[in-house]
């Protein structure tokens, strides 16, 4: 069962470079943001940027960043936590595997840990082999709202 060999890994000075080389297939960058910029951003926000190395086997074979804006943070909506699904890619070599499947159940239920936990939110970009089926698949319903060209999704619980 692939959900159970994937895990989220903090991304440390062991394993960075080998975040830092994945690569979507070509056609894909315009869907998702490089590594490089993922972490970029995690170190420009630390008070609300979680990055994580998507691991199966223990060896990274993906990226995923939640914004995290808790109950006590300043930007909170009417002072209730935000979770956002940031970013999320799989190494162009280990798509198909079920690794984004698994990575984003595994998020789902970290999240669904947290103080004032509702649901998950997450935005993409519309196109053919977009990743707009694979939300669906997961549960994810359109909210009616775009952001910066985007369509966001919710999963509430």
């Amino acid at each position: 069962m692939v959900e159970s060999r994937v895990t989220l890994a903090e991304v440390t000075k062991d394993n960075v470079d080998k975040v830092l080389a994945l690569r979507v297939k070509p056609g894909q960058s315009c869907y998702v943001a490089d590594n490089a910029r993922s972490l970029a951003e995690a170190y420009v926000y630390p008070d609300r940027a979680r990055p994580w190395a998507v691991c199966a086997g223990g060896e990274p074979v993906g990226f995923l960043m939640l914004d995290e804006v808790g109950p006590d943070h300043p930007e909170a909506p009417g002072g209730r936590a935000s979770y956002f699904l940031w970013r999320l890619m799989i190494g162009a070599e280990h798509q198909g595997r079920g690794y984004g499947r698994a990575a984003v159940l595994a998020l789902i239920d970290r999240v669904k840990k947290l103080p004032d936990s509702r649901g998950l939110s997450t935005s993409f970009v519309p196109g053919d082999g977009g990743p707009g089926p694979f939300y669906e698949r997961l549960g994810f319903k359109p909210t009616g709202e775009e952001e910066g060209g985007e369509t966001v999704v919710r999963l509430d619980w």
